[in-house]
């Protein structure tokens, strides 16, 4: 497939663009090309001689599936499908060719790339993502990872469950507040896929309160600013996001899994971070569920942390050993036994001098790209911060903190509106123009870059002229990426 797109000069590929028209050098940067629709897309790429293989492919293009197995297990932000990805690197490379993203994010490039036997090097500014894409390019087995949660459940789970337990009820899974008063407990049914409800009692009030002065000794402060638009705030803590007694019952699982030897305390660290939101003040609670239908319920259903750091006055607090063991049980199945053939991270020279196939360093994305020799690499794809809609090391500040990782704010190329941030749209277009000619540079002459981008707002396509306006590349098109699900982070709103 790779010999029918290849051209003699560099070529650029745009996902995930508008439903306008016009041209490029227009007033209106983000409007690039009419958006066809998944049929109209299909259509025009096939062939009526394509391979069985290659329908297949085309097929997950235009119809993703949900995030399943690894790619389901942790919440990054901003996440996209799979199966465009995998397509755009089988069609584009060869085996052995280098592939890089210097915005590796939750890893899915990284290791769709090695899966099919790519050279691949990427980079990001959020310790999370490095620990993500490494680990999903090398997870640990699935005995490995079950042997260690088992070693945790003996020590750790009636520790962390006794400070739930009341007599003579048993062991607490949610307790619904509003503000600091105990609307509901609740438990979980015996041999039953359900709850029990029933009205807080004195002892209930008590053990709360007896976890409400603990002062977490371990966790690292928050390092968090003024942001309206994600409610944090400077000298926001610890206890502002937890009860006391999620965060004793959180470093407890920590002291737990720092003592389990690699890979699998990797693993556990990551399902700790996977589980922090729902461990938090920060899950809402449901109510009337049935409006648009006029079938109005009074049952109270449990939300989930969805973005940004909001505290709503009625929220659950969640038994912290039931959200580490769901988010547990999850990445169990997803885990296998055979990892052999999969490659161990190495060097950034190793994998240019083809000894290696997968570097991933912490390390922002100008100083990756800079790096790499000129010439060198057959398909730059990556998924850069699209303006302002995502500020990733804030809202990944919790899990950062988790890790014992610093978060490299300076360093992150990003729109975000928290004052003493100094990251305003001008540094974003400069900084992204600065990426884009050094990439440039490093493309091989067959080579591709391929962006996927998604904003709504016109000032956020100007960063990417510098690669539209560049004499060196052609473009190949802008195509449409089709969702598999929606999202609070991915707007697919008209015009996205």
């Amino acid at each position: 497939m790779e010999n029918s797109l290849l051209k003699t000069a560099k070529q650029t590929v745009l996902f995930g663009l508008d439903s306008t028209s016009t041209d490029l050098g227009s007033e209106e940067p983000r409007k690039l090309v009419k958006r066809s629709s998944a049929k109209e897309t299909q259509a025009r790429i096939s062939s009526a001689d394509r391979t069985t293989a290659e329908a297949e492919a085309l097929d997950g293009l235009m119809n993703p599936s949900t995030y399943t197995g690894l790619y389901g297990f942790h919440k990054y932000w901003g996440k996209k499908p799979v199966e465009p990805l995998r397509f755009l690197i089988s069609a584009l490379t060869n085996q052995n060719d280098l592939v890089v993203d210097p915005f590796v994010g939750s890893g899915a490039i990284a290791k769709e790339a090695v899966q099919l036997g790519r050279r691949f090097i990427g980079g990001d500014v959020n310790p999370t993502a490095i620990r993500l894409t490494r680990f999903f390019a090398q997870p640990c087995t699935a005995k490995q990872y079950t042997s260690a949660l088992d070693k945790l459940e003996r020590t750790l789970r009636s520790e962390i469950e006794s400070s739930y337990s009341v007599a003579p009820f048993g062991v607490t899974s949610h307790l619904l507040w509003r503000s600091d008063e105990l609307l509901s407990v609740w438990q979980r049914e015996e041999r039953k896929r359900g709850r029990k409800e029933r009205v807080p009692t004195a002892s209930d009030v008590e053990l709360s309160r007896s976890f409400a002065s603990y002062v977490p000794k371990t966790l690292r402060p928050l390092r968090l600013f003024q942001n309206g638009r994600i409610n944090s705030f400077n000298g926001i803590s610890w206890h502002t996001l937890f009860s006391g007694r999620a965060l004793r019952n959180i470093e407890l699982l920590l002291e737990g899994i720092r003592k389990i030897p690699n890979p699998a305390r990797q693993a556990l660290e990551l399902t700790l971070t996977a589980a922090l939101g729902q461990m938090s003040k920060m899950v809402f609670a449901i109510s009337s569920r049935g409006k648009t239908r006029g079938e109005v319920s009074e049952r109270i259903e449990v939300g989930s942390w969805v973005i940004g750091y909001w505290r709503p006055e009625t929220h659950f607090e969640i038994n912290v050993w039931n959200c580490f063991e769901s988010k547990a049980t999850k990445l169990k199945k997803a885990l296998s036994d055979d990892v052999s053939s999969l490659p161990a991270p190495s060097s950034f020279r190793s994998v240019i001098g083809g000894e290696s196939l997968l570097s991933v360093e912490k390390i922002d994305a100008l100083e990756l790209v800079e790096n790499l020799p000129l010439g060198s690499t057959k398909l730059l794809i990556t998924d850069p911060p699209h303006g302002d809609r995502i500020p990733y090391l804030e809202l990944s500040e919790m899990w950062n903190a988790i890790l014992n990782e610093d978060s490299l704010y300076e360093q992150e190329i990003v729109v975000s509106n928290a004052k003493g941030r100094d990251k305003t749209p001008e540094c974003y277009r400069a900084a992204l123009d600065d990426f884009f000619s050094l990439a440039v540079d490093r493309l091989q002459n067959s080579g591709f870059l391929v962006l996927l981008f998604n904003s709504r707002r016109d000032d956020d396509w100007l960063a990417i002229r510098g690669i539209t306006d560049n004499p060196e590349m052609n473009l190949l098109g802008c195509f449409p990426m089709e969702y598999s699900a929606t999202s609070v982070v991915q707007d697919n709103r008209d015009g996205a």
